[in-house]
C-alpha cells in the first residue's frame, strides 16, 4: 500500500505576511481558551487590536472555507480576542506577555526615520533584544498612515494610541514634531548610529495624467484624508477602487448629513460623512473585483455612497472649477506589454457631475531628505531601492514598508519592519546568522511561548453540525449614529465568535496514514462525505491510497471508521515558525502508533 505524502500548512498561515498562526488561535478560540489564542495572534504582530478592525485579510482570502460557502472571519475573530486582552483592555491586557523580559538597552543604537507600522515594528523587534532604538516623527504623533489615512470610524483613536504607546513604553525613544532633512540633517542620523531605518512611507497622493486634472476642485485622498482640504458645495466623485477611496468616500458623507486599494474606499466614505449631497466612486475594477474587503464595500453603499465600477476617467471637466467628470467603460485594465493602464471605450463617454474630484489612485514616496547620499539607489517614484532583507546600496542604511515597496496593506509594512529588525540585528551580531536547515520566518524568532493548535479530538465533529454554520454577520451602527468618529463595524460578542471559530475546516490537520495497518477495506473512501479519499491501482498487486487534501472538510470520519487506526490528523507545524518552537514534530507518521 501506498498513502497520503506530506501535507501542506493551512493556506490562512502561510498568506500571512508576518505568519499569523490564525490556524492556530482560531482553534484555540473554539474551545474557548481566549488567552492563548490572544497569546498566539500576538506573538508575530504588534498590532493585533488595529489589524482585527483594518487589516486586509489576506489570510481570508487563502481560507479553504470559502471553496464551501464564505471564509471563517478571521480578522473579526482577532478582534474578539482582543476585545478581551488587547493593548486597549488596560490591567486585563496581556499584550507584553509573549514578549517575556525585555533586557536593559546595550550596545550601538539603530535610528528610525518614520514611527509608523514599519518603524514601529521595527523598533519593537530590536528593543526586545536590547538594542537602543531612537524614533524620528515628522508629525505630532507615532502612527504613520494608520493615524494619518485611516478614519476613526474604522480604527478608533483610543485603541490606536494603546498599540503604539505599548510598543513605545517598552523602552523606545521618541522624537516627535522631527522632520529629517529639515529640523535633523540625516547626517547627523548616520553619526550617531549604527544603523538607520528609513521607513517614510508614502506620503504624496499621485495625480491622475488627464486633462483637468489640476484644476481647482481637484485634491488628492490622502491630503483629505488627512484634513488638510475642504470639499466644494455639491456632488463629489472619488476617482479610486481601494479602500482610502472607500475611506475618503464615507468620510465626505459623515461630516455634510492610481490606483490603490483601501485608500480610495475611504476617501468615499468619508466624503460622505463630510456632508457631501451625493458621493460616487469610480473604479476601473468591476465593483465584485474591488480590492477591499466585502464589509466595506457593502457599508459604503449602505451610507450612500454610488459605486460605479468598471470605469475610468477620461478628463475632469471644469469651467473656472469642476463642474463633472467624464468617464468611459474600461475595455481592458491592461495595455498590451501588460503595464496597468486602462483601456477606455472612448464611444460610450458619459459625465458625473462633481464640485469635487477626490484622487486616490496611490502615492509616492518623499525622500528629499536622503538627497545627501547621492550613491543611494532610488526607485522611480521617489522610494528606495532594497534587497530581500531591506538592505539599500547603502551598507548604513535599510528601508521599509510603502517607501520601499509602493503602497501595500498594512500587515505588509508591519512584515517588512520586521525583516528590517532581524537584518539590523543580524550584522549588529545580536542574534545569530541562520542556519542552513532554518524555516522562513518574516521577523525574528525571539524566545517568546508558542502554543499549537488543539488537535482534532472528536471523531463526530461531522454531526457536530459545523459544515452548515454560515459566516457570523458583524454588527455594525445604524447609518442614522454614523459619524466621523464612531466605530461602524462593532466586535462580535464573545458566544458568536465561538461558533465563528467553530466553521473552521482545521486544514492546519494533516492526514497521516501507516500503510502497514491498511487492509484496503476501503471503508474510509465510503464514508468520505467529500471523495477526498481514493483506492487506486498503484502497480502490479499494490493498491494506493490517494488524498486530495483541498477537497478535504476534516470531518474525521475517515479516522473514525478505520478499523486498523491505520488514518490519523496531525497538526501541521507552521513553515513560518521559529526552529526552537518546532520541535520534533512528525508529519509522516500518526504519533503513538507503534
Amino acid at each position: 500500500m501506498t498513502g497520503p505524502g506530506r501535507g501542506t500548512e493551512a493556506p490562512c498561515r502561510a498568506a500571512c505576511p508576518v505568519g499569523t498562526d490564525a490556524a492556530a488561535y482560531v482553534a484555540l478560540l473554539a474551545e474557548g481558551d481566549l488567552q492563548k489564542a490572544y497569546d498566539v495572534a500576538r506573538a508575530p504582530n504588534p498590532f493585533p487590536s488595529i489589524c482585527g478592525r483594518v487589516c486586509a485579510a489576506p489570510c481570508e482570502r487563502r481560507c479553504r472555507r470559502g471553496i464551501v460557502d464564505d471564509a471563517v472571519s478571521i480578522r473579526a475573530l482577532k478582534r474578539v480576542l482582543c476585545d478581551r486582552h488587547g493593548a486597549e483592555q488596560g490591567e486585563a491586557s496581556r499584550w507584553h506577555l509573549p514578549l517575556g523580559a525585555i533586557p536593559p538597552t546595550s550596545g550601538p543604537s539603530v535610528g528610525i526615520v518614520g514611527g509608523g507600522p514599519a518603524g514601529l515594528a521595527a523598533a519593537h523587534d530590536l528593543r526586545r533584544i536590547g538594542v537602543p532604538v531612537t524614533v524620528y516623527e515628522a508629525s505630532s504623533a507615532v502612527g504613520g498612515m494608520m493615524r494619518w489615512g485611516i478614519p476613526p470610524f474604522r480604527l478608533p483613536r483610543p485603541v490606536l494610541d494603546a498599540e503604539c504607546d505599548a510598543v513605545v513604553e517598552m523602552g523606545i525613544e521618541v522624537r516627535t514634531d522631527c522632520r529629517v532633512g529639515l529640523d535633523e540633517p540625516f547626517e547627523a542620523l548616520l553619526d550617531r548610529h549604527a544603523a538607520v531605518l528609513v521607513t517614510v512611507g508614502c506620503q504624496r497622493g499621485r495625480s491622475l495624467d488627464v486633462p483637468g486634472a489640476r484644476e481647482p476642485g481637484v485634491i488628492r485622498a490622502i491630503d483629505f484624508l488627512r484634513g488638510g482640504t475642504r470639499l466644494g458645495d455639491g456632488p463629489v466623485v472619488v476617482i479610486g477602487g481601494g479602500s482610502v477611496a472607500f475611506d475618503a468616500a464615507r468620510s465626505a458623507w459623515r461630516a455634510m448629513s492610481a490606483y490603490d486599494g483601501q485608500t480610495a474606499l475611504d476617501a468615499a466614505r468619508s466624503a460622505r460623512r463630510a456632508g457631501a449631497a451625493k458621493v460616487t466612486l469610480v473604479a476601473p475594477e468591476e465593483a465584485r473585483r474591488l480590492p477591499v474587503p466585502h464589509e466595506e464595500l457593502h457599508e459604503a453603499r449602505v451610507e450612500g455612497v454610488e459605486v460605479h465600477g468598471g470605469q475610468g476617467v477620461v478628463r475632469v471637466v471644469a469651467e473656472d472649477r469642476v463642474t463633472g467628470v467624464e468617464v468611459a467603460p474600461v475595455l481592458a485594465l491592461r495595455q498590451p506589454d501588460g503595464t496597468f493602464g486602462p483601456v477606455l471605450d472612448l464611444d460610450r463617454t458619459r459625465t458625473l457631475p462633481a464640485a469635487t474630484v477626490v484622487l486616490a489612485i496611490g502615492q509616492e514616496a518623499d525622500t528629499d531628505f536622503l538627497s545627501a547620499l547621492p550613491t543611494l539607489q532610488r526607485t522611480p517614484w521617489g522610494g528606495v531601492v532594497v534587497d530581500g532583507e531591506q538592505r539599500s546600496s547603502d551598507a548604513r542604511v535599510w528601508a521599509a514598508g510603502d517607501v520601499a515597496t509602493g503602497p501595500r496593506d498594512l500587515i505588509d509594512a508591519i512584515a517588512a519592519g520586521r525583516r528590517a529588525a532581524t537584518s539590523i540585528a543580524r550584522t549588529l551580531d545580536r542574534i545569530p546568522a541562520p542556519t542552513t536547515h532554518a524555516r522562513t520566518y518574516p521577523g525574528f524568532p525571539g524566545r517568546t511561548a508558542s502554543h499549537r493548535a488543539p488537535p482534532l479530538r472528536h471523531p463526530t465533529r461531522f454531526w457536530s453540525g459545523y459544515a452548515d454554520l454560515k459566516r457570523a454577520a458583524l454588527p455594525v451602527l445604524a447609518p442614522t449614529d454614523r459619524d466621523l468618529l464612531n466605530e461602524v463595524e462593532q466586535g462580535l460578542p464573545a458566544a458568536e465568535g465561538l461558533r465563528e471559530a467553530a466553521r473552521c475546516l482545521r486544514c492546519d490537520e494533516q492526514l497521516a496514514f501507516r500503510d502497514t495497518r491498511c487492509i484496503a477495506c476501503g471503508l474510509c473512501v465510503d464514508v468520505c462525505p467529500q471523495g477526498s479519499l481514493a483506492l487506486l491501482p498503484a502497480g502490479p498487486g499494490t493498491l494506493g491510497l490517494t488524498f486530495h487534501d483541498e477537497s478535504c472538510i476534516r470531518c474525521n470520519l475517515c479516522v473514525h471508521r478505520c478499523p486498523t487506526d491505520a488514518l490519523h490528523f496531525e497538526v501541521a507545524p507552521a513553515s513560518h515558525a521559529p526552529l526552537e518552537a518546532l520541535g520534533d514534530a512528525s508529519w509522516g507518521e500518526p504519533q503513538g502508533v507503534p
